[in-house]
C-alpha cells in the first residue's frame, strides 16, 4: 500500500477536516501515520494490501463507535477480534486507532485548532474477549502525547494518566455524545452516519433509486418551524414584494444612470491620479538615480578628501621641516653674505637704472640742444638779414638826401655781437639790445624842417 505525501502545510477550510490518522498495533500495522491533504486521503496499493481495511478502521468507525458495523457492508462480526488476534501468536494484544481533525482559529497559537479522537482495543485469546475504550483530546497524537510507553501500547489506566480522566470514555454512548458536541455542534449525526454507511456499501447500486434518496432525506437535518414561517411570510406578502421589485427596478435604473455618470467621472479621476502617480514614480526613479549618482560622487569626494588630507598632513610635516631648515639658513653666515650680495646687486641695479635714465635724459637734452641750435641758427640768419636790410635802408636814405642837400644824421648800422655757446653755436651776448641806440627821429626832424622851409604858408 502506498501513502499520499505529507501535506502538513495544506490549507485548512473553515470547518473541521481530517488532517492525520494513525493505526498502532492493529491488524498487520505496527505504527502507521496517515496524512490527509485538504481533508482527503488517497490510498494506493494492489488488491489485498489493506486499503479497505485501513478505511474501515478509521471512518465512520471512529465517529459512531459502533463495533457491530465496522466493515463497509455491515455484515461481518468479530471484526475487532480478527484484527487483533489473526496472524499473530500473541495471547493478549493492545492497539489504537485514532484520527485528528483541524480547522482555522485565530485565537490559538499557529492559527489552527486540532482535536484528536481515538479508540483503544485490547483482545485476549484465552478468554476470547475484546475490550474497547475511547478518547477525545485537543492534544495531538505523536506530537503532544504518545500512545506507547517503551514501545508498548498504553493501557486504559495509563491513557487516563496521560490525557486525564475526562478525556477517556469506557462507554461508547459517552464518546458518541463527545463527538456530536465537538464536531457537529451538539446535533445527532445518526442520519449523516447512516448515509455514510449506505454509500460505502459495496451493493449501493443494487437499489439506488429506492434506498439512496430516502437515506439522503434522512441525513438532512429537520427544518425548524421558524424557518418554515419565515419562508411562508414572503409568499403572503407577494404583492408588496412585486411593488417593491418595481420600485427597486426604477431605483436601479436611476442608480444605474447615476453610476454611469460617476463611473465616467471616476475613470477620469483615476486616469488623472494614475498619470500623477506615474509622474511621481518617474520623478522618484529619477531622484533615486540622482541620489545614487550623488552618493557615488560623495563617496568619490570623500575618498579624494581623505587623500588630500593625507597630502596636507605630509605637506604640513614637510613645511615644518623646511621651515626649520629655513630658520637655520637665515641664521647662517652664508645667508647673511648672500643677503649683503643681494643688497649690492640691488644697488648696482638701481645705479644701472639711474645711468639709463641719465643717458635717456642726456639724449633728450642733446636733442633739445640740437633743436635749439637749429632754431638759433635760423633766427640768427633772419637777424643778419634784418640787419643787412637796415644797413641798405640807411644807405638808400643817405643817397636820396644828397641831391636835396639835406644833412641827415643817421645812426650807425647795428652790429650783432655774438659769443660761442655749447654745441658750437654762436649766440648774441646777453644783456645787449641791438636796436636800443637806433633811432631816426633826428633825421625825421631835419626833413620836416627842410620841407617847411620849402613850403612856407
Amino acid at each position: 500500500m502506498t501513502l499520499a505525501p505529507d501535506p502538513a502545510q495544506a490549507p485548512v477550510a473553515a470547518r473541521w477536516r481530517p488532517s492525520r490518522a494513525g493505526i498502532l498495533n492493529v491488524y498487520q500495522y505496527g505504527d502507521e501515520t496517515l496524512h490527509f491533504a485538504g481533508g482527503r486521503l488517497l490510498l494506493r496499493g494492489v488488491n489485498g494490501s489493506g486499503k479497505s481495511t485501513a478505511m474501515n478502521m478509521l471512518l465512520p468507525f471512529l465517529l459512531e463507535a459502533d463495533t457491530r458495523r465496522i466493515d463497509a457492508a455491515g455484515e461481518q462480526t468479530g471484526v475487532l477480534r480478527s484484527w487483533m488476534l489473526a496472524d499473530t501468536e500473541e495471547t493478549q494484544r493492545t492497539g489504537y486507532l485514532w484520527i485528528e481533525f483541524a480547522r482555522p482559529d485565530d485565537e490559538v497559537p499557529g492559527g489552527v485548532r486540532y482535536h484528536c479522537f481515538g479508540c483503544g482495543i485490547r483482545a485476549n485469546r484465552s478468554t476470547d474477549r475484546v475490550t474497547s475504550w475511547w478518547f477525545s483530546t485537543p492534544r495531538r497524537a505523536r506530537i503532544d502525547f504518545s500512545l506507547t510507553a517503551d514501545r508498548t501500547p498504553l493501557t486504559i489506566d495509563a491513557l487516563r494518566a496521560e490525557l486525564g480522566a475526562d478525556a477517556v470514555f469506557a462507554r461508547a454512548a459517552d464518546y458518541q455524545d463527545e463527538v456530536s458536541r465537538r464536531l457537529f455542534g451538539g446535533t445527532n449525526p445518526a442520519g449523516y452516519l447512516a448515509l455514510l454507511h449506505q454509500i460505502r456499501n459495496p451493493r449501493v447500486g443494487d437499489r439506488i433509486d429506492a434506498d439512496l434518496p430516502q437515506r439522503l432525506r434522512e441525513a438532512l437535518p429537520p427544518v425548524p418551524q421558524d424557518a418554515i414561517a419565515d419562508a411562508a411570510q414572503p409568499l403572503e406578502d407577494l404583492e408588496d414584494h412585486r411593488r417593491n421589485v418595481t420600485a427597486l427596478e426604477q431605483t436601479d435604473r436611476a442608480l444605474g444612470s447615476l453610476l454611469d455618470t460617476y463611473r465616467h467621472y471616476g475613470r477620469r479621476v483615476l486616469l488623472t491620479a494614475a498619470a500623477q502617480a506615474a509622474a511621481a514614480v518617474s520623478a522618484a526613479r529619477s531622484a533615486a538615480q540622482q541620489r545614487g549618482r550623488l552618493r557615488t560622487a560623495a563617496e568619490t569626494a570623500a575618498e579624494a578628501e581623505r587623500g588630500l588630507g593625507a597630502q596636507v598632513d605630509a605637506l604640513a610635516k614637510e613645511q615644518s621641516t623646511t621651515q626649520a631648515r629655513l630658520s637655520g639658513l637665515h641664521n647662517s653666515a652664508a645667508y647673511r653674505d648672500h643677503q649683503a650680495l643681494l643688497a649690492r646687486e640691488q644697488h648696482v641695479a638701481d645705479l644701472r637704472m639711474q645711468a639709463t635714465r641719465m643717458a635717456v635724459q642726456r639724449t633728450d637734452a642733446q636733442r633739445r640742444v640740437g633743436v635749439a641750435a637749429t632754431t638759433v641758427t635760423a633766427r640768427r640768419a633772419r637777424v643778419d638779414g634784418d640787419l643787412d636790410r637796415i644797413r641798405l635802408g640807411l644807405a638808400e636814405l643817405t643817397r636820396q638826401a644828397l641831391p636835396a642837400a639835406v644833412p641827415l644824421r643817421l645812426p650807425d648800422p647795428p652790429v650783432l655781437l655774438v659769443e660761442p655757446h655749447a654745441g658750437g653755436v654762436e649766440g648774441p651776448r646777453p644783456g645787449i639790445d641791438l636796436l636800443a641806440d637806433l633811432t631816426l627821429r633826428p633825421a625825421a626832424a631835419a626833413l620836416l624842417r627842410d620841407w617847411l622851409h620849402q613850403h612856407p604858408r
